[in-house]
């Protein structure tokens, strides 16, 4: 299957795709992608709260942080060993990427999904 995709809309197409294994909602998705546009390597720090707050129309980023606890609960962002939050790798495209294919690998009746 082919999806059609330009550099803007890349990263919200990619996401969506995962979304059946991330399993966010609507408005956490919109946040993630923002807070990845905003920085890709530095998960929600405060400047780019105030920023997903601003761009995501929410009086205040206490709002935004009820998303920033949901996407932490599902284990999208992590911190590192320095205490700063992070990506999780999966969330993260690979760069100069201009092809992406999906392999699933059974196991023990088990599914793993692999990108």
């Amino acid at each position: 299957m082919n999806v059609q995709t330009s550099k803007k809309k890349f990263l919200r197409n990619y996401l969506e795709l995962l979304n059946g294994i991330l399993r966010l909602t609507p408005r956490e998705l919109d946040s993630l992608v923002l807070f990845i546009q905003y920085d890709p390597e530095v998960a929600c720090s405060m400047q780019a709260r105030k920023h997903v707050a601003e761009a995501m129309n929410f009086k205040s980023v206490s709002v935004l942080n009820n998303y920033v606890k949901s996407l932490k609960d599902k284990q999208i962002i992590q911190k590192d060993s320095n205490g700063v939050y992070r990506y999780n790798g999966i969330v993260k495209p690979p760069a100069h990427i201009d092809q992406l294919t999906f392999k699933f690998v059974f196991s023990d009746a088990q599914v793993r999904a692999g990108i």
